[in-house]
């Protein structure tokens, strides 16, 4: 069964951020004979379980950019105090340790953290010292009370897809999934939305992420039956989902995670994207070429010898992350006030964007059982040609009008 596309529209009056020292406040070189103003940053690298070791290089991209082109934060140069864990639950008590117990610093911008999250965020919340998330990894990261989650976090855009499937005219869908520890949260939720906007034929059908052949899953989820089919996996997984469609000769419309934007989905056919694909993402989209993000990003990376990192979202969403924090602390000593936990509390709280990389609005604190979470709004693209996506379905989309996450799922 097919739908027709929706047709591509603008994003409304918003435009990306890609002016970024405007963004943060400033111009030209920090003064260097001014006290440094230090932030925290923690990642998970080092070890045999890294994620995201890359995430770092954003951070010193950020600050590079901060202290040469952007002013500083009211001239004070930005200085890192870096602190990585490698694979032990200890390693993230002792990062969160290091960074509660160092009275120069106020805020911690975090990264791609799987190990240990619970066990740094309990050593660092009695400081009330700000933690800014670009993705939360973890579902222990919404629950931070001072904590701000720029991006989302793997359950509050996944309710868009909801929405964008009512756009498509969707009358029914098909859902696979990896079946990894938690990784039932973000379908079930898909699920739910559905249901919530009068699409009641769903199948949700999961499989062994060690599996390489999914046909059976894809039977089972009755795909190419339905109106839609949406690839809820990873890398691998969704090289493996675009190899069974193509032996199963199932022509549909299929819906995928940005993450399926890879060069492992590429191996499924010889080195290309899946034609027409919709990929969902709360960041910019390396190939929009109506997103001057891009080539703004493109540019820093360049200037600062991380050409090689342009497109990559880990790299961007850091970026985004010191900016933000920058901006921040230029509002408060611009007005006068000292960068503490609770000035930063209170900036970060009143913000409510556009975010450079990211949405044109945040609402932090809007979830009761996930107060860290600030955003829940996605863009859908489709690759209309190699290596070009197009924005459909009306720019930023959110959730279903009032559609509320079960807490349990939050």
């Amino acid at each position: 069964m097919s739908v027709p596309a929706p047709t591509a529209s603008a994003a409304g009056s918003y435009r990306p951020i890609y002016k970024y020292a405007q963004y943060v406040g400033g111009s030209g070189k920090a003064n260097p004979k001014l006290s440094p103003i230090e932030i925290g940053v923690v990642n998970q690298q080092g070890g045999s379980a890294d994620v995201a070791p890359q995430w770092t290089i954003g951070t010193k991209l950020g600050a590079d950019f901060i202290n040469n082109q952007a002013g500083g934060i009211d001239g004070h140069p930005v200085k890192l105090v870096n602190c990585f864990i490698p694979d032990q639950v200890a390693n993230a008590t002792h990062c969160g340790q290091q960074l509660a117990n160092d009275k120069s610093i106020s805020v911690v911008t975090v990264g791609a953290v799987t190990i240990g999250n619970q066990a740094m965020e309990s050593a660092i919340a009695p400081s009330k010292k700000v933690l800014v998330f670009g993705v939360a990894v973890s579902p222990t990261d919404t629950v931070y009370k001072d904590g701000y989650i720029l991006y989302g976090d793997g359950s509050h855009v996944e309710a868009p897809m909801a929405t964008f499937a009512k756009k498509l005219g969707a009358k029914s869908v098909s859902i696979v999934w990896a079946n990894t520890p938690g990784g039932s949260v973000g379908p079930d939720i898909i699920v739910d939305a559905l249901k919530y906007e009068g699409i009641k034929q769903v199948y949700s059908v999961s499989y062994d992420p060690s599996a390489t052949d999914l046909t059976a899953p894809l039977e089972a989820a009755h795909v190419g039956k339905t109106d839609l089919f949406i690839a809820d996996g990873q890398g691998p997984g969704c090289s493996e989902m675009y190899t069974a469609l193509k032996q199963l000769k199932i022509k549909t419309q299929v819906v995928a995670n940005v993450p399926c934007d890879s060069t492992q989905t590429q191996t499924a056919d010889g080195g290309q994207l899946p034609p027409n694909w919709y990929y969902l993402t709360a960041n910019p989209l390396p190939g929009d070429p109506t997103d001057p993000s891009l080539p703004a990003f493109a540019k820093v990376a360049k200037a600062y010898g991380e050409k090689q990192w342009a497109a990559d979202a880990w790299v961007g969403d850091s970026f985004g992350q010191m900016i933000t924090i920058a901006k921040w602390g230029n509002e408060i000593l611009k007005a006068h006030k000292q960068i503490t936990p609770a000035t930063l509390n209170a900036t970060a709280k009143a913000f409510h964007g556009p975010v450079a990389q990211g949405a044109p609005h945040l609402a932090c604190g809007q979830f009761k059982a996930a107060p860290a979470v600030c955003n829940d709004l996605d863009q859908f693209f489709q690759m209309t040609s190699p290596g070009v996506f197009k924005n459909f379905g009306g720019g930023w989309i959110g959730p279903p009008k009032g559609f509320q996450i079960p807490a349990s799922l939050q």
